[in-house]
Parts: C-alpha cells; sequence; structure tokens
C-alpha cells in the first residue's frame, strides 16, 4: 500500500495545479499564465531599467482614474494584484516592508520600542543613510568582511548602528539575507548595454532595501533615476500614520486606526509618483519597467495591499506566483525573487511573475481585486467573533450534555425540570436487575427522547463548519454590508447542508443521516482541492491572504473536518457492510477511500498537507488494523507512526526534485531538511502552536471538554471491564448507568472513532495549529456521536460490555441487529433486547 501511494504521487505533472485556476469573475483571462517576464521579449528589456516605486499602504481601493490618474494609468496597461505584505506580526511597519522587499525574505526592522499604554507604540523610523564622509565612525564597527574587494563599499552611504535594525530578526526562525536583491544585481554575470550592474537608492525606505548586513548603501542617491542603474528603488513615502495604538495581545487584537486623510495622502503619493515617471519617460530611449508595490501597512489593522507592473513582460491583466497559486495575488517576499527573474538573473526561489492577460477594463479588473481584499478584510476582521461563537455553542452542548443525562441530579438542582418533555417518568416499566440508587430502567426509557434532542441539537451544529465553508459559494463580499452577507451566507451554506443530509432515502435514520453529512463533507472537500482551494482560502475555518500562513491547499481545520469525517463515515460503512456479511469488503473499501483521502491531502497539487496527511494516513492504519481484528500494541503503533512518516518524506522527496519554484510545501520542506534549516521551521511552529493558546484559550478548552463528554457522557469508560467496580471512576460513572448510550458497543463505529481520535492526536503533534486541529475535529466529532445516539439501537439502557467481558462482539452482533430491526420500523421498548428480555 505504501509503495502504492508513492508511485501514484510521483506520476503527478510536474506543472502545479494553480496553473489551470478558474478566470476570476468578470475577466476573461487566458487559460494559461503567460510565459516568465525574465523570458518575455529579451530584446524589449534588454537595455531598458527597472524601476520599482514603494508606498507602503498603497491599496487597490485606492487606485482611482480621478483621485490617481498615475496609478490609474499604470494599472490601464499593465498586471495588477493584490499583495500580502506579512512579515513577523499581524502588522507591516513601512521599515519592515522595505527591508523583507530587499532581502527576499520575511525581516523586521528595528529598533524595538519598549510601549506602555500612555505612550502608543510607533513603527521604528526610517533612518536616512549618512554620506560616505560622514559614516567613517560607523565603518569602524562594520563586518570587515563584507568589503572584501569591494572599490565602491568605502565610497557608499551608510544607514547609522544598522545592528539595532537587524536585532528584532534573532530568533525569529527566518534567515534574512540583508540586500540580498541589490548584490544580485551587482554580481550578474552581464549588464544590458548602456546601463550599469548597480542597485540604485532613493530615500530612506528604498536604502533599507539595498543595504547590505553592515548598513553599507552604495548608489543611495537623491536621483535614482539619473543614476544609470539596471535596477533603482524609490521611496515615495507612506499612506497613513506611523503611530499606531499599543496592541496588549500582540499579533492577535485588531488596533483601531487613527485619524488621517487618506485620500490626501494618496494623492499627494499619486502627484509624486507622475513626477518620477515623467522623469523616467524622458531619460529612457525603450519602454522602462515599472513596478508599484504597496511595501506594508498604513496602520495597526493589517489589509491586502496593492501591486501593479508595467511595462515589458507585464502585459494588461493580473499577476501571480508560484508561491500563493491564486490569481491575482501575490506575498512581499515574492518580489525580490520576481524581479529578479523579469531582469534574467536567477534567484534562490526561482518564483517569477506570472502574468495572466484579461480583456476586461480596467475598472472590472480593480472591482474584482477590490472584492477579493474585502473579503479577506471582512473574515479577518470576523473571525475572532465567529470562533468564539463556536467555542460557546460548543460549551453549551456539553452543558447539556451533563444535565440531560444526569436528570436525577438536574432534577434535585433545577425546579420544574421534570417538566420538561421527554423527562417524564415513564410508566409500566420493569425494573431491571440489581437497579439501586437511581432508577436505570426508567432513565433507559428517557434517555431515548434525551438522545433525540442532544442528536438533533449535535446534528445542526456539526453543518456549521462545512456552512462557513460554502459560503465562499456566493458572492457576499459584493452585499453592501459584507459583514451581513458573510453571516448570511454562512447559515444559506449550513441549512444547505442540514437539507442534504435528511432528504429520503438516508435521512429516515440518523446512521444515513450522520453518513450523508461526512460523505457531502468530504466530497465538498476534496473537489475544491483538487479545483483550486477556493473554499478553503478567504473562509473562517480556512486561511486567510491577509495572514499569509498558507495560500492553497487544505488548511488546519479543513484537515481536522476531513480526518474526522473520513474515518466517521468508514467506520459506519464497515458497520453496515459486516452486517451484510461482505467480510472481504470490510478491509478493501476502507483501504480504497481512505487512500483516495491520503492522496487528496497529500498530493503536493491538491491538498499539501504535509501533517493532516501524516495524521490521516496514521488513522487509516489504525482503522484498517481494528475492523481486521489485529490487536494494536504500542510497538504497532510505532510503526505505523513510522510508516506513515516514511510515505509522507518519500512524496516530500518526490515534490524536491521538481523545480523551485513550482514545490509545494512538501517539497520546501525536505529542502529545508537538506540544508539543515529544518529545525528553525519546526522551532517556528512549535513557538506559533504555543501562542494559539495564548491569543484563545476559549478554543483550547474545548478538547477537554470534548474528552470529558465523551468519556461520562457518552458512556466511553463504562465499555471496559477493568472500570467496572474496580475503581472510583467506576463509582462516578455508576451513576450515570442505564442512562448512557450504548454507541461503542458497534465495534465497527469504535473502531472509526479511534481512528479519527488518532489522527487528531498525529495532528496536534505536527501542524502548527497545535491544540486547534483537535478542538475543530471535535467541534464535528462529539456532535456526530450524539446524532448517532440517536438511534434506538444504540441510545437508551443498551448491554452492559463491561459485564459481559470478552462477549463483547457478541453484544455488539446483538445491538447492531436491533439498530436494523429499529431502522425498518419494528418497535423496540427501551431497555430490552429484541427478543424482549431486559438489558
Amino acid at each position: 500500500m505504501v509503495v502504492g501511494l508513492l508511485a501514484l504521487v510521483g506520476a503527478l505533472p510536474a506543472t502545479p495545479a494553480w496553473s489551470s485556476t478558474t478566470p476570476e469573475q468578470g475577466t476573461e483571462e487566458s487559460s494559461q499564465p503567460s510565459p516568465p517576464a525574465a523570458g518575455a521579449d529579451d530584446a524589449a528589456t534588454a537595455g531598458n531599467p527597472t524601476v520599482v516605486f514603494g508606498i507602503p499602504g498603497l491599496t487597490i481601493g485606492d487606485i482611482d482614474p480621478e483621485r490617481t490618474p498615475n496609478l490609474f494609468e499604470l494599472a490601464s496597461g499593465g498586471a495588477i494584484a493584490n499583495l500580502n505584505v506579512r512579515t513577523i506580526g499581524s502588522a507591516t511597519c513601512p521599515a519592515s516592508g522595505w527591508l523583507s522587499l530587499g532581502a527576499g525574505a520575511r525581516a523586521v526592522a528595528g529598533p524595538e520600542h519598549e510601549p506602555d499604554l500612555d505612550n502608543p507604540a510607533r513603527c521604528p523610523s526610517l533612518i536616512a543613510p549618512t554620506s560616505a564622509a560622514g559614516a567613517t565612525a560607523e565603518a569602524e564597527g562594520a563586518d570587515p568582511s563584507a568589503a572584501g574587494g569591494d572599490e565602491d563599499l568605502a565610497e557608499a552611504a551608510r544607514i547609522p548602528d544598522f545592528a539595532s535594525v537587524r536585532e528584532p530578526n534573532e530568533g525569529t526562525g527566518y534567515t534574512v539575507d540583508y540586500g540580498m536583491l541589490a548584490r544580485l544585481v551587482r554580481e550578474a554575470p552581464a549588464a544590458p548595454s548602456g546601463l550599469d550592474a548597480c542597485a540604485a537608492a532613493q530615500g530612506p525606505g528604498a536604502a533599507y532595501a539595498v543595504a547590505d548586513e553592515g548598513g553599507a548603501v552604495r548608489n543611495y542617491t537623491d536621483d535614482a533615476i539619473g543614476a544609470g542603474c539596471r535596477l533603482s528603488l524609490i521611496d515615495l513615502g507612506s499612506i497613513g500614520s506611523r503611530s499606531w495604538p499599543y496592541d496588549p495581545i500582540p499579533n492577535y487584537s485588531y488596533t483601531v486606526p487613527v485619524d488621517y486623510d487618506r485620500r490626501t495622502a494618496v494623492a499627494e503619493a499619486d502627484r509624486r509618483l507622475g513626477a518620477a515617471l515623467g522623469e523616467l519617460r524622458e531619460q529612457s530611449e525603450g519602454e522602462p519597467t515599472v513596478i508599484v508595490a504597496g511595501l506594508g501597512d498604513s496602520s495597526g489593522s493589517p489589509r491586502l495591499r496593492a501591486f501593479i507592473g508595467s511595462g515589458p513582460g507585464f502585459a494588461a491583466g493580473t499577476v501571480s506566483s508560484a508561491s500563493t497559486r491564486s490569481p491575482a495575488l501575490l506575498q512581499l517576499t515574492d518580489l525580490a525573487p520576481g524581479i529578479l527573474e523579469h531582469l534574467g538573473i536567477d534567484s534562490p526561489s526561482g518564483i517569477t511573475f506570472d502574468v495572466s492577460a484579461s480583456s476586461a477594463s480596467t475598472e472590472d479588473r480593480l472591482l474584482d481585486l477590490e472584492t477579493e481584499a474585502t473579503k479577506a478584510e471582512t473574515v479577518y476582521e470576523n473571525l475572532s467573533t465567529f470562533s468564539l461563537t463556536l467555542d460557546i455553542a460548543f460549551y453549551v452542548l456539553v452543558v447539556l450534555c451533563g444535565l440531560l443525562l444526569s436528570t436525577a441530579v438536574a432534577r434535585a438542582w433545577v425546579p420544574g425540570l421534570a417538566r420538561v418533555p421527554g423527562l417524564r417518568r415513564v410508566p409500566g416499566l420493569r425494573q431491571s436487575p440489581g437497579a439501586s440508587g437511581f432508577e436505570r430502567v426508567q432513565a433507559g426509557a428517557e434517555s431515548l427522547s434525551v438522545h433525540r434532542l442532544l442528536g438533533w441539537i449535535g446534528f445542526v451544529l456539526a453543518t456549521v463548519p462545512m456552512g462557513a465553508f460554502l459560503a465562499g459559494l456566493l458572492p457576499w463580499a459584493r452585499f453592501p454590508e459584507p459583514d451581513l452577507g458573510l453571516g448570511v451566507s454562512v447559515v444559506i451554506g449550513s441549512a444547505a447542508m442540514l437539507v442534504i443530509a435528511l432528504l429520503p432515502p438516508w435521512g429516515r435514520t440518523w446512521r444515513g443521516r450522520v453518513g450523508a453529512l461526512t460523505s457531502v463533507t468530504l466530497l465538498v472537500i476534496a473537489v475544491d482541492l483538487a479545483t483550486g482551494s477556493r473554499l478553503q482560502a478567504n473562509s473562517l475555518l480556512g486561511y486567510n491572504p491577509i495572514v499569509g500562513g498558507r495560500f492553497y491547499g487544505l488548511g488546519n481545520q479543513g484537515a481536522a473536518i476531513f480526518i474526522v469525517s473520513l474515518f466517521i463515515l468508514l467506520g459506519l460503512v464497515v458497520s453496515r457492510l459486516r452486517a451484510a456479511g461482505r467480510t472481504r469488503a470490510v478491509v478493501l473499501v476502507p483501504a480504497v477511500v481512505g487512500l483516495l483521502a491520503v492522496f487528496v491531502s497529500g498530493n503536493p497539487s491538491w491538498g499539501a498537507k504535509f501533517g493532516g496527511t501524516i495524521a490521516t494516513l496514521a488513522g487509516l492504519l489504525v482503522l484498517l488494523a481494528l475492523v481486521s481484528r489485529i490487536r494494536l500494541s504500542l510497538f504497532r503503533l510505532g510503526l505505523i507512526g513510522l510508516a506513515s512518516l516514511g510515505v509522507l518524506l518519500g512524496i516530500a522527496f518526490l515534490d524536491w526534485l521538481r523545480p523551485a519554484g513550482s514545490r509545494s510545501h512538501f517539497g520546501n520542506f525536505f529542502d529545508q531538511l537538506v540544508t539543515g534549516e529544518a529545525l528553525q521551521v519546526v522551532g517556528r511552529k512549535l513557538g506559533a502552536n504555543l501562542h494559539i493558546i495564548q491569543i484563545n484559550p476559549a478554543l483550547a478548552i474545548v478538547t477537554p471538554l470534548a474528552i470529558i463528554a465523551i468519556l461520562f457522557f457518552l458512556r466511553y469508560l463504562l465499555h471496559f471491564p477493568r472500570f467496572r467496580g474496580r475503581t472510583r471512576t467506576a463509582a462516578v460513572l455508576d451513576h450515570w448507568q442505564g442512562r448512557l448510550p450504548a454507541l461503542f458497543t458497534d465495534e465497527d463505529v469504535h473502531s472509526g472513532f479511534l481512528a479519527a481520535v488518532t489522527g487528531l492526536a498525529v495532528g496536534l503533534v505536527l501542524t502548527d495549529s497545535g491544540i486547534a486541529v483537535p478542538s475543530t475535529g471535535a467541534m464535528v466529532l462529539l456532535p456526530y456521536l450524539l446524532a448517532l445516539c440517536a438511534d434506538r439501537g444504540l441510545s437508551g439502557a443498551g448491554p452492559d460490555l463491561a459485564e459481559n467481558g470478552p462477549d463483547r462482539r457478541a453484544s455488539a452482533g446483538r445491538v447492531g441487529s436491533a439498530g436494523r430491526t429499529a431502522d425498518r420500523g419494528t418497535s423496540v421498548t427501551p431497555g430490552t433486547d429484541t427478543n424482549g428480555s431486559v438489558r
């Protein structure tokens, strides 16, 4: 099975899936991206300069034909995109954006401040370089190896105290190669005729991009366009304020921007751009390449910023990259390698600007991108509210389990609870042998109604996560109120899932309903991953381009839902196959379906989910062992873990063999293993894992609550003989005897449950979302289980397996038979077997 999976993945085409993504709504784009800019018209670009204008804070929504005519003109004839500017932290200061541009990596600029509540936090000031004559003292502290034999280094300007600018990057887990972009331009084998092999910098921001590790800034000038360099970087100033309100919980609370006249600031930046473009056209014999990028945020509230590329290689349309695999979306770290490739210079990452030409009007292209930016912003701002709402709903569900399954205790504490329908005494029932304390047989009758109530509540709650994904099918971002549109779309998506699950014939039984819900969940996620992950992106349970942790494939929370739905469905399928006597299919069907699920998750062009694929494969191997009646020891569990890891490393190796610009997360991770950077990545992910507990403790509590609910309220501890009459735990659980469901007496459903738990446990360890994986999984796992408990054959006072001991399989068979009889419409008295004997 392992060899076959590796062969299947190895046969994948090298072309990434994003190359055939569906064109954006409202545009007519070519079906394939245009060739990389560097390989476009070489004759047109050879003798013409490339100029990069930085305007931190600029968004696509700022571009307007009346207010910003120069920006609009560039956008009309060039390729545009939304730009993720995330570096380290939730918002990116202009200094950090410029530093990241030059390094081609995420970097943060110092010096760091020590803010307090009385002193609002400020972005560090951009320090203007000093001239060569005034930098003698600074040069004495520079790294001697940086100078080498470079003759122009002695004449370079220098950023004072650049060590304090670099300091915040120590220990972040990112490798920052300061001034990489400018250095590779200088070291290029040959410069085009009439241009020098250099990168000129104008303005303090551009100086940060060009500066080397010692802070030396070569070719720093007041007129970068007239410097005659192959590449020019020009700082046109920032839009917004450098003063951001202090955030007591970094990277989580979203600060409110200070008041400022944004339109005036944008118009001033456009005026400066127009003056520079006029000079550029006068001095250039041919058509220059012009790039405008919003290199940072304008306040403490992060947003997607604007990118415009105009000139040779940038046809009118949109631009994307292999790192995002999303139409019209770039990230800040794409700019340096994209510029190098455009200049015909090899870059370390191999990322290129991939332009998709479009015949749509400029207004339509800008509107489409603004809509995507609005979608990202709305999801980003409502994410905390949605997450907290789900958390509270789950808390209420757990409390209801405790109250409704402990009716005798609840009656003593809540006056009038006995009058609630479904909790009244049911007359005419026989007393079970050995009953004491609570009236167990009466509780068995009550439990049927109670579990139906809990089943409906849980079942409706289980539709909400997929409703959050299906909301992406509706154009809610174009509503006058996007926040309301998002909420309505989630409700519509949840309602659609509920209706599908209740349709006959499967909607007649609880098993059928849960099976339908899990099947549709798997199908929607699989189809979405195979067609570009459009539902995962900009979803309340997916990933967000503003955050920039992931841009394509299967997200961590989506993986948790995928894993739980997969194994609960397989448990139900195996149970039905075994009842039908199809012994071969009991192993074959889950093996085939499970391997397809592993392929969907692990395919570098689809799910590209490293930790989630290991978790899915480990859960699958556990399930196959259990349904084959193979006893799982710690040694065998260890072998399962090693086999799962080995398969994923094999997939990562195959992905690593592809060109650097075409690799997914798998190939990049394998490259980090080869280069020795894997420990930095692991350390960074562990830090992010722990950070989630700090910023979202409400989500972290979900997992222990789910464990309590399953152990106590779903009768799981009573499933094992050793807990019966031998421990204090058994004495506590004895109070619930007779009213707890017999769900886990079906060994195949139990196997699916154990496989799901295994997958979530592996996901807890191997993903950077950590506790979010089992917590999100629990939000669908517990509702699925409660819905299954509503079946007559699996609710009420079922057979006590703890007393039967080794005869558990026989008991499971009787329970399955009772459940099937009930499904056919035969009346089964709660608390009795089909033959009438008291359980």
